[in-house]
């Protein structure tokens, strides 16, 4: 898995590693939180891991998606809910605990700190989660992932690529 493709984008980088059936796209933000978003495609399915935060980081990443022709399934949000309006009309994944700590908990705590350091270009919004999911697999868009609840959210494996 060493092998990838390097595709320079205007403000971020995206490598894009292909696992057998399945592509890995990682999205470097470049961001003032150096924050990554990874995609996981299949079949031109779509199932993003995560949510940019910063304003320019989601129209970037949106305008990637549209010119590779995915078919997003949905976002899964784990640790933090903040940009809300990255994908604002796709289904939203998450486990009720990471919800609430996203929401009301620590991950609400660290979206008001950016918020205050970074003003307008953060996207503070908080995502909203249309569909809960459990601890054990899951399928997305034709690819399982496998829930392991933490204290605060959850940790997600793929068994495809073998990785969590």
């Amino acid at each position: 898995m060493n092998s990838f493709k390097k595709i320079s984008l205007n403000k971020g980088e995206m490598s894009v590693y292909e696992i057998g059936k399945l592509k890995l796209h990682a999205y470097k933000t470049n961001d003032f939180i150096d924050d990554e978003v990874f995609i996981i495609e299949k079949n031109s399915k779509a199932v993003i891991i995560e949510s940019p935060c910063f304003y320019d980081n989601n129209q970037e990443l949106e305008q990637y998606i549209n010119e590779k022709g995915m078919d997003v399934a949905g976002v899964l949000l784990s640790y933090h809910m903040a940009g809300g309006t990255f994908l604002s009309k796709t289904k939203k994944y998450a486990t009720k605990n990471a919800a609430e700590y996203g929401t009301n908990g620590g991950g609400a705590d660290l979206i008001r700190n950016f918020a205050n350091s970074f003003g307008d270009i953060f996207d503070s919004s908080i995502h909203t989660v249309t569909d809960y999911i459990t601890e054990g697999t899951v399928n997305i868009g034709g690819i399982d992932f496998i829930i392991i609840p933490t204290n605060d959210a959850f940790d997600i494996e793929i068994p495809e690529i073998n990785v969590v």
